[in-house]
């Protein structure tokens, strides 16, 4: 069995485009998309339209959750006022998690135990990402059944590694490879401005885990944050690097 692995569009059609071009070469049995759909300045109608089209096993982010629910962020409010009504009746119909193979994957956005803003994999205390230690990673997979496999987004860090039997994988972002956030105040950076995704694959020796980064028309997806008036996303996705001095927000605001 061959799992492709999605999470965090947040609206950029083109990083999505080139992932899902991309992965058709993992023939891949099941498609799976951890969430946080549409809510970035790039193209969020386009996005939902393709992720509504596209076969796969979908689950809702904290952005769906705050754009239904009226948030005054910059891109949920910038997405909201884009999308229709069928974009929000599909978001809302949602998971906040799914149970795949059997029981042997748990998919989740943030963490199994802590809900869709908890980073499951990741400590931001000291206002930079890094890995948490064991004992704090293992609360937050509680609840996971007899899952062997847990995938998670949210933190658009991809991650790989495996605690008490179990693997955890985070593929990172399709959309947004770097940005801040403010509670608490933290920076994300993956480095590179690839689209990334991640293929599982189930062999009689276990789960073989294929990390992706996928290159677009970086400059495009630029030129669009900058048209919505967020500079700060725009250099984001160029160099997968954030820089404080270009805007003040990101899409968790």
């Amino acid at each position: 069995m061959r799992i492709a692995v999605i999470s965090d569009v947040h609206g950029n059609a083109i990083a999505l485009k080139a992932v899902l071009e991309h992965l058709k070469s993992a023939h891949a049995d099941l498609i799976v998309n951890l969430g946080d759909l549409v809510s970035g300045p790039f193209d969020p109608a386009l996005a939902a339209d393709m992720q509504m089209d596209l076969d796969a096993a979908t689950l809702a982010g904290n952005h769906e959750r705050q754009v239904l629910a009226g948030s005054t962020g910059r891109v949920d409010a910038f997405a909201r006022q884009r999308l229709s009504a069928a974009h929000l009746d599909w978001m809302a119909r949602l998971p906040p998690t799914l149970s795949l193979a059997d029981g042997e994957v748990f998919a989740c956005h943030g963490s199994p135990a802590g809900g869709d803003l908890e980073y499951m994999l990741e400590d931001v205390s000291e206002g930079r990402v890094r890995l948490s230690e064991e004992d704090a990673i293992r609360p937050r997979i509680a609840g996971i059944g007899a899952a062997k496999v847990v995938l998670c987004g949210h933190s658009h860090t991809p991650r790989l590694l495996t605690l008490d039997g179990v693997l955890l994988v985070n593929p990172g972002s399709v959309g947004l490879p770097a940005y801040r956030d403010l509670e608490p105040p933290h920076v994300v950076e993956t480095g590179a401005p690839h689209a990334r995704y991640a293929v599982l694959e189930r062999l009689a020796s276990g789960w073989a885990v294929d990390m992706r980064a996928v290159p677009y028309d970086f400059e495009a997806a630029g030129r669009q944050a900058e048209q919505h008036d967020r500079p700060d996303l725009a250099h984001a996705v160029r160099t997968g690097t954030y820089r404080p001095g270009i805007g003040k927000t990101h899409p968790h605001r």
